[in-house]
Protein backbone atom coordinates (compact mmCIF):
# COMPACT_ATOMS: atom_id res chain seq x y z
CA UNK A 1 0.00 0.00 0.00
CA UNK A 2 1.38 3.41 -0.92
CA UNK A 3 1.41 6.50 1.27
CA UNK A 4 -0.80 9.40 0.15
CA UNK A 5 -0.14 12.87 1.52
CA UNK A 6 -1.85 16.23 1.12
CA UNK A 7 -0.26 19.39 2.48
CA UNK A 8 -1.68 22.89 2.62
CA UNK A 9 0.71 25.82 2.55
CA UNK A 10 -0.86 29.18 3.48
CA UNK A 11 1.13 32.02 1.92
CA UNK A 12 0.37 35.72 2.35
CA UNK A 13 -1.82 36.32 -0.74
CA UNK A 14 0.08 39.52 -1.53
CA UNK A 15 3.30 37.48 -1.76
CA UNK A 16 2.05 34.29 -3.41
CA UNK A 17 3.89 35.14 -6.64
CA UNK A 18 7.16 35.02 -4.68
CA UNK A 19 6.46 31.51 -3.37
CA UNK A 20 5.13 29.92 -6.56
CA UNK A 21 8.51 29.41 -8.34
CA UNK A 22 10.07 27.80 -5.25
CA UNK A 23 7.10 25.47 -4.87
CA UNK A 24 7.25 24.53 -8.56
CA UNK A 25 10.97 23.74 -8.12
CA UNK A 26 10.13 21.65 -5.06
CA UNK A 27 7.59 19.63 -7.05
CA UNK A 28 10.00 19.00 -9.92
CA UNK A 29 12.86 17.91 -7.66
CA UNK A 30 10.60 15.82 -5.43
CA UNK A 31 9.09 14.01 -8.41
CA UNK A 32 12.56 12.75 -9.29
CA UNK A 33 13.19 11.26 -5.84
CA UNK A 34 13.44 7.53 -5.25
CA UNK A 35 10.06 6.29 -4.06
CA UNK A 36 8.05 9.30 -5.22
CA UNK A 37 5.08 8.18 -7.31
CA UNK A 38 3.37 11.58 -7.50
CA UNK A 39 4.20 15.08 -6.34
CA UNK A 40 2.16 18.00 -7.60
CA UNK A 41 1.63 21.52 -6.28
CA UNK A 42 -1.55 23.46 -6.98
CA UNK A 43 -2.60 27.01 -6.21
CA UNK A 44 -6.04 27.04 -4.62
CA UNK A 45 -8.71 28.42 -6.93
CA UNK A 46 -10.87 29.38 -3.93
CA UNK A 47 -8.42 30.61 -1.27
CA UNK A 48 -5.86 33.15 -2.54
CA UNK A 49 -2.34 32.41 -1.34
CA UNK A 50 -3.03 28.80 -0.43
CA UNK A 51 -1.00 26.11 -2.15
CA UNK A 52 -1.75 22.39 -1.91
CA UNK A 53 0.59 19.49 -2.54
CA UNK A 54 -0.74 16.11 -3.54
CA UNK A 55 1.81 13.40 -3.02
CA UNK A 56 2.11 9.64 -3.29
CA UNK A 57 5.07 7.78 -1.85
CA UNK A 58 6.04 4.15 -2.15
CA UNK A 59 6.59 3.91 1.63
CA UNK A 60 6.97 5.96 4.81
CA UNK A 61 10.75 5.68 4.53
CA UNK A 62 10.65 7.43 1.16
CA UNK A 63 8.63 10.32 2.57
CA UNK A 64 10.94 10.52 5.58
CA UNK A 65 13.94 10.72 3.24
CA UNK A 66 12.16 13.39 1.20
CA UNK A 67 11.88 15.64 4.25
CA UNK A 68 15.71 15.63 4.60
CA UNK A 69 16.47 16.64 1.01
CA UNK A 70 18.17 19.97 0.20
CA UNK A 71 15.36 21.02 -2.15
CA UNK A 72 12.86 20.70 0.72
CA UNK A 73 15.06 22.87 2.96
CA UNK A 74 15.36 25.43 0.15
CA UNK A 75 11.58 25.57 -0.31
CA UNK A 76 11.09 26.10 3.45
CA UNK A 77 13.77 28.81 3.38
CA UNK A 78 11.96 30.71 0.62
CA UNK A 79 8.40 30.09 1.78
CA UNK A 80 9.01 30.44 5.52
CA UNK A 81 8.98 34.25 5.65
CA UNK A 82 5.96 34.32 3.32
CA UNK A 83 3.74 32.04 5.42
CA UNK A 84 0.39 33.31 6.65
CA UNK A 85 -0.18 30.37 9.01
CA UNK A 86 0.99 26.85 9.71
CA UNK A 87 1.72 24.28 7.02
CA UNK A 88 -0.61 21.31 7.52
CA UNK A 89 0.64 17.91 6.36
CA UNK A 90 -2.04 15.22 6.17
CA UNK A 91 -0.98 11.61 5.76
CA UNK A 92 -4.12 9.95 4.46
CA UNK A 93 -5.61 6.71 5.66
CA UNK A 94 -7.42 4.17 3.55
CA UNK A 95 -10.07 5.42 1.13
CA UNK A 96 -13.61 5.03 2.39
Amino acid sequence: MTLNVVATIPIDPARADEAAPALAELAAASSAEEGCLRYEVFASATTPGTFVTIEEWRAQEDMDSHMTQPHVAKAFEVAGPLLAGDIAIHVLGEAL
